[in-house]
């Protein structure tokens, strides 16, 4: 596969995934009065390389989650 290719899909992934995390947490706290977060620190937290790298991981995961469910909602919709 293209270099390019593996990289736009990766950032695609983290970005869809950062996404996902962001509109949930921020909906989540409407209901609990709790504080909302921005979005740069669902897309790229501060701190150690080992907290960056474990949100990017739950960015990626996330993200293929709901491409994957949207790619099969599709194909049952579609039939």
């Amino acid at each position: 596969m293209d270099l390019i290719e593996i990289t736009s899909g990766r950032i695609i992934l983290e970005f869809l995934g950062a996404s996902v995390r962001f509109l949930g947490y921020n909906l989540w706290t409407l209901s609990n009065q709790n504080d909302f977060k921005t979005f740069s620190s669902f897309w790229s937290s501060g701190g150690s390389i080992k907290k960056r790298d474990d949100n990017s991981d739950r960015n990626h995961m996330i993200g293929g989650i709901v491409l994957g469910s949207f790619v099969m909602l599709l194909i049952v919709f579609n039939a």
